[in-house]
């Protein structure tokens, strides 16, 4: 077989996967794009060229800054939460105890989980009358329906849903780290905490570098936990509503597209400058060798 045809087989293989991408993700996000700087009328059958003017009346909106606020609480106290936890079940997990099989099965459950499902569940348990989390508490708070606890019940939920898939990239990078480091550590003295900190931390750091990319770009598109848990009727709504869930209110619920579009278009540049400012700070605090 000839380079050529080789060549060919190759992006023969490939093909499904890049034409999906580039059908339901490249050209969604350049028609967002382009749905911005438009007025729609007629259900979108005429529309007018309005420029920018859809991105004024957004940074005019009281109501986008504080969705754009809910959005970067909720990855500021998630993020870290995740990874933190994430990486504490992994260290547990790639020690040599009986069962590991079986908690790895665990901590991933919630991840095949139907949405839906969970979030029938988490609301039983955040339930003021008749909640588990009262009952064990002996507390009577209405924790998804009050401002200041909503956030922190949908960062609980949130994090519940995350730990096991993070956990499992954690634990493969942990379990790329050479054996005969460790020994050589011990030979010098270094045991429990002063080993993490010394050798798995330092060459773990990688594998929290992807992570956190992977967390923060998540993070910012909460969307299900929302409108599953909260509901539209809610009267916390608006301390937890997302720029994800405002596109959804203006382009499904007010049937204004281009405002829709304008909302996760900025959604989109907040996200490049997030993975960017990410990829900048690598160097500080992420080690390759």
């Amino acid at each position: 077989m000839n380079s050529k045809s080789r060549y060919a087989w190759a992006y023969m293989m490939i093909a499904p996967t890049l034409i999906g991408t580039l059908v339901f993700w490249f050209y969604p996000a350049v028609y967002s794009i382009y749905l911005g700087f438009l007025k729609s009328e007629n259900f979108g059958l005429v529309n007018h060229w309005v420029g920018w003017a859809n991105y004024e009346r957004l940074f005019k909106d009281a109501e986008f800054w504080q969705n754009l606020r809910n959005t970067m609480l909720y990855v500021v106290l998630f993020v870290p939460t995740t990874i933190v936890l994430s990486t504490f079940f992994a260290v547990l997990l790639n020690a040599k105890i009986k069962g590991r099989s079986v908690y790895r099965v665990i901590y991933f459950l919630p991840q095949v989980t139907m949405a839906a499902a969970a979030a029938m569940v988490w609301v039983i348990i955040f339930a003021q009358d008749y909640g588990l989390l009262n009952s064990v508490l002996g507390t009577h708070v209405a924790w998804i329906s009050d401002k200041r606890f909503a956030m922190y019940a949908l960062v609980a939920v949130g994090v519940w849903g995350a730990i096991g898939f993070n956990m499992l990239l954690i634990l493969a990078g942990l379990q790329g780290i050479p054996r005969p480091l460790y020994e050589a550590a011990e030979l010098d003295g270094a045991v429990g905490f002063r080993k993490f900190r010394s050798i798995t931390l330092p060459l773990l750091t990688p594998t929290l570098f992807f992570t956190s990319i992977v967390l923060v770009i998540g993070a910012t598109q909460i969307f299900d936990s929302i409108y599953l848990i909260i509901g539209k009727t809610n009267v916390a709504l608006p301390s937890v509503r997302s720029l994800v869930y405002a596109y959804y209110q203006n382009s499904f619920i007010y049937y204004d597209q281009n405002y829709g579009a304008a909302i996760v278009n900025v959604l989109l540049l907040i996200n490049l400058i997030l993975t960017g400012f990410q990829f900048l700070m690598q160097k500080k605090w992420v080690v390759y060798d």
